[in-house]
C-alpha cells in the first residue's frame, strides 16, 4: 500500500511564535518551515490514539497543535489588531471564523504577552451582558464583575476601566455575534451595541474586541450606524481555504501523532469538498469518523489511514449522513418520534439575505424546560453522547442549554431538513412563543403576555394534532403562559378595555377592537372597517367623536391611563384619514378637527402621567433611562403615543412619525435642555451630531432616540419646530 504525505515527501511544520513586529508596527508570520523528512520518519513518532480531529465541535485554544492551514489569514488578522481595538471577524457558516480565533489568534497571544494576556470569550444568547458577566466569572469574583449586568450605554467601558490591571492585555472574543439578531431581546441588543460603540471611542490601551459574525447578517448593521462606522475599515472576511491549505489541515495534525494518509486519499478528499458550502466542519466530522474507524477496527496499525475506509464511510459527502441515520436508526419508534421533536426544537426559520430565498433553517439554544417529556429527556442524553447535540449545564437548572452541535447537520442530514420544510411555520411560531415564556417567567408581568391575532394563532396550533406528535406539543411552562394570556383577555373583555389593537406591515391597520359591547361595539367595527378598508368615511366622522368623548369622560373622572389608548386611536385613524383623504373640504375639516383635538388631548395626558419619571431620571443624572423613557413616550402603545404602528422599532413611515404630537416633542426638548445646560436637543450642528451632548457621547436626541433611517423623524421634528416657532439650534 502507497502513502501520503506532502509533495516530495516534505513535511510542513507550523510555528506561529515565530512572528515579529517591525518599526512600522506591521506584523508577520515568518515563513512556514519545510523539513526534509520521511513517511517512515513520521511513523517512528510516538503514535497517540485519540483523534487530533474535531469533529463537530469547536476548537479551543488548547487545540492550537492540531489547527493548520490558516497562517496566511492569521498574519493579517494579527496585522489587523495592532491597527485597531474593535474587529469584525465575517465569514459564511461553517468558514472557520470562530476556529481561527480560538486555535489560532489566542495562542499566538498567549505565547506573545504571557502572564500579562485576560481574554475572555461569550456569545450573546438572550442577554449578552449577562453573557459577558459569566465570562467574567473565570477570572473574578461575583461582586466584582457584577457591573457587567447593568445595560447601559458605559457599561464595557466600567468594566474594563474597574477591572483591569494597567500591566494587563485584555482580549475579548464575541463569538456568533448575530446572536445579537436572531436570538437577543430587542432591546438589550441596542443596548450592548450602544455599549460597545462606546466602548470602542474610549481607546482604553491594551483591550482588543474581536465579534464573529456570518456574513449573511451584514445587513442586519444598518440600523446601527455608528457600529458600522466602527468597524468600517475592520471586517476581514474568511475566504475559503486554499488547495495547499486545506492540505496542511488534512495532513498535518494526523502526522502530529505519527499517522500518515495512503496515496491519493488526500487529494480524493479536496476534490471531494470542492463546491460545498460551510465544508470545513464537514470535513473535520469526517476526518475524525475516519480516523476511529480505523482505529476501531486497528487498521491503523500500519500508521496509514486508508482510502478504502473513507469510501465506505461515504466520504465529506456522505459520512455524517450515513452517520446519523445509524443513530436514528437503532432508536426504538417512540424514541424517533422524540428526537424529532427534540431536533425541531432546536431549529429556528430566518431569512436568508444572501441566498435571496424566504427562509432558511438556523440553530436555536432552547432552555432545558422545554423537554419536560420524560422519553425526550432519554433521547436528549443519547444525542448529546453522540455529540450531536451540546448541552451547557449550569448551576441552576432552569438556565442550562442544549443546541444542535453544528449548522451544517440542518443541511446535510436530509431527515431534518425534510422536517423542517414540512413543519417551518409551526417552528416559527411556536420558538417566538418560548422566547416570550423565558423572558415571562422572571416577573410574571402580565404585559408580556400574549394578546389579539398571536394568542388565536397560538390556541389553533395547541390543539393541531400533528403539532402534538411531530414537534412534542407545548411545554407545561409554554401552556402556563398561554392560559395566562387567556385569562387576562378574558378579564380585559370583562373591564371593557381595549384589546388586540395590531397593525398590519403595509399600512393596512387592524385596531379599534371591542370598546364595547352590544351595539357600541358594532358601531367601532364599522368604523375599524370603513376607517381601514376605505369603505364610509361618514360612518367614520359620526363613531370617532364618540371616542373622543369615551376618552374624556375617563380622563375627567381620574383615570387617564385608560383614556390614552382611545386618545391614542383617534390621533391615528384621523392622521391616516388626512393622509389618504379625497373627498369634500368640509368633511375634510372637520377630520382635521378632531386629529387637532386628539393630539392636544394625548400630549397633554402624556405630559401628565409620563413626564415625572422622565423628569426625575434626567435630574438624577440617570440618562440611559431617561433615554429609554423618551423612547416609550414616543413609540410604545402600551404608555406613549405609540407611533411604531409597526411593532419594529423603527419609524418606518412618515404616517408613523405624523402620529407624535408636536406638543409632546417640544416637552421632551425642554426637559433634556433644561437637565444638560442646553447641550442635547433633537438637532445639533445638525440632526446627527452634538459635540456639546457629552451625557450622549456627542449625538442628538434624534439618533440617540431613533433608529436609522432618520428621515420621517427629522421631518416631524421639523414641522414641529416651524408650528413652535423654534430655530434648530447650533453649537
Amino acid at each position: 500500500m502507497s502513502q501520503e504525505f506532502p509533495n516530495s515527501q516534505d513535511e510542513v511544520r507550523q510555528n506561529i511564535s515565530n512572528i515579529s513586529i517591525g518599526d512600522s508596527n506591521v506584523v508577520t508570520f515568518n515563513q512556514t518551515q519545510i523539513l526534509q523528512i520521511s513517511i517512515e520518519e513520521i511513523k517512528t513518532r510516538q503514535f497517540r490514539e485519540n483523534s487530533p480531529y474535531k469533529g463537530l465541535k469547536k476548537f479551543e485554544p488548547e487545540d492550537k497543535d492540531i489547527f493548520f492551514g490558516r497562517d496566511q489569514f492569521l498574519t493579517g488578522l494579527v496585522n489587523e489588531l495592532e491597527q485597531t481595538n474593535l474587529i469584525l471577524l465575517l465569514g459564511a457558516s461553517g468558514s472557520g471564523k470562530s476556529s481561527v480565533v480560538r486555535a489560532g489568534l489566542i495562542p499566538w497571544l498567549v505565547q506573545k504577552k504571557g502572564s500579562q494576556l485576560v481574554h475572555f470569550m461569550f456569545t450573546p444568547d438572550a442577554d449578552p451582558f449577562e453573557s459577558f458577566y459569566a465570562s467574567l466569572l473565570s477570572k473574578y469574583r461575583q461582586s466584582e464583575a457584577q457591573i457587567a449586568r447593568e445595560a447601559k450605554v458605559d457599561t464595557l467601558t466600567q468594566v474594563v476601566t474597574r477591572l483591569k490591571q494597567s500591566e494587563s492585555y485584555w482580549f475579548i472574543l464575541i463569538d456568533q455575534f448575530e446572536e445579537l439578531f436572531t436570538t437577543t431581546q430587542p432591546q438589550k441588543c441596542a443596548q450592548f451595541i450602544a455599549s460597545l460603540v462606546n466602548w470602542s471611542k474610549t481607546k482604553q490601551p491594551n483591550v482588543k474586541i474581536i465579534a464573529t459574525m456570518r456574513a449573511d447578517f451584514l445587513d442586519r448593521l444598518s440600523p446601527y450606524p455608528q457600529l458600522v462606522k466602527a468597524t468600517q475599515k475592520h471586517r476581514p472576511l474568511i475566504a475559503e481555504m486554499q488547495a495547499d491549505e486545506l492540505r496542511l489541515a488534512i495532513e498535518q495534525p494526523a502526522a502530529h501523532h505519527g499517522v500518515v494518509f495512503e496515496t491519493g486519499l488526500v487529494g480524493e478528499i479536496i476534490k471531494d469538498i470542492q463546491g460545498q458550502a460551510g465544508y470545513l466542519p464537514l470535513l473535520q466530522y469526517t476526518l475524525n469518523l475516519l480516523w476511529e474507524t480505523e482505529i476501531n477496527s486497528s487498521s491503523i496499525q500500519d500508521r496509514t489511514l486508508n482510502t478504502s475506509t473513507y469510501r465506505q464511510l461515504g466520504g465529506v459527502r456522505g459520512a455524517l449522513q450515513q452517520r446519523v441515520d445509524s443513530i436514528y436508526g437503532a432508536l426504538t419508534k417512540q424514541e424517533k418520534l422524540a428526537a424529532q421533536s427534540i431536533f425541531l426544537k432546536l431549529v429556528d426559520i430566518g431569512k436568508d439575505s444572501e441566498s435571496g430565498t424566504e427562509w432558511r433553517p438556523v440553530r436555536r439554544r432552547a432552555l432545558m424546560f422545554e423537554f419536560s417529556n420524560e422519553l425526550e429527556r432519554i433521547v436528549l442524553v443519547k444525542l448529546i453522547n453522540e455529540n450531536l447535540l451540546v448541552s451547557n449545564s449550569q448551576s441552576i437548572p432552569q438556565e442550562s442549554t442544549v443546541e444542535i452541535t453544528h449548522e451544517t447537520l440542518l443541511t446535510s442530514w436530509t431527515n431534518l431538513n425534510i422536517w423542517i420544510q414540512e413543519n417551518r411555520q409551526a417552528i416559527a411560531l411556536r420558538n417566538r412563543l418560548n422566547d416570550d415564556v423565558a423572558h415571562w417567567q422572571v416577573k410574571k408581568a402580565d404585559d408580556e403576555l400574549w394578546a389579539g391575532s398571536k394568542l388565536e394563532q397560538i390556541l389553533e396550533l395547541r390543539k393541531d394534532s400533528t403539532f402534538n406528535q411531530i414537534l412534542g406539543g407545548f411545554s407545561p411552562t409554554a401552556n402556563q403562559f398561554i392560559d395566562a394570556s387567556v385569562g387576562l383577555r378574558d378579564r380585559l373583555q370583562r373591564r371593557r378595555i381595549a384589546v388586540a389593537i395590531a397593525f398590519a406591515i403595509g399600512g393596512i391597520l387592524f385596531g379599534l377592537q371591542q370598546w364595547y359591547f352590544g351595539q357600541e361595539q358594532q358601531r367601532f367595527k364599522q368604523t375599524n372597517d370603513a376607517v381601514f378598508l376605505g369603505t364610509d368615511t361618514t360612518k367614520i366622522l359620526n363613531s370617532l367623536p364618540d371616542f373622543l368623548k369615551e376618552a374624556d369622560s375617563l380622563r375627567n373622572e381620574g383615570n387617564i391611563e385608560r383614556s390614552l389608548p382611545y386618545y391614542r386611536q383617534v390621533r391615528a385613524a384621523t392622521v391616516k384619514l388626512l393622509r389618504n383623504f379625497k373627498e369634500n373640504p368640509q368633511e375634510k375639516l372637520k377630520i382635521q378637527k378632531l386629529s387637532d383635538k386628539s393630539e392636544e388631548s394625548l400630549a397633554q395626558v402624556i405630559q401628565a402621567k409620563l413626564f415625572k419619571n422622565l423628569e426625575n431620571d434626567l435630574k438624577n443624572g440617570h440618562y440611559d433611562d431617561a433615554l429609554k423613557k423618551t423612547y416609550d413616550i414616543l413609540m410604545s402603545d402600551k404608555m406613549g403615543a405609540g407611533a411604531d404602528i409597526n411593532q419594529n422599532s423603527i419609524l418606518d413611515s412618515q404616517y408613523e412619525a405624523d402620529i407624535i404630537p408636536c406638543k409632546t416633542l417640544i416637552d421632551i426638548r425642554e426637559q433634556w435642555l433644561k437637565y444638560t445646560k442646553k447641550t442635547c436637543d433633537w438637532y445639533g450642528l445638525d440632526p446627527y451630531q452634538a459635540p456639546n451632548c457629552t451625557v450622549l457621547n456627542q449625538e442628538t436626541l434624534t439618533t440617540s432616540i431613533f433608529q436609522f433611517p432618520y428621515d420621517h423623524a427629522i421631518q416631524r421634528i421639523n414641522l414641529c419646530y416651524k408650528k413652535f416657532q423654534i430655530p434648530v439650534l447650533s453649537e
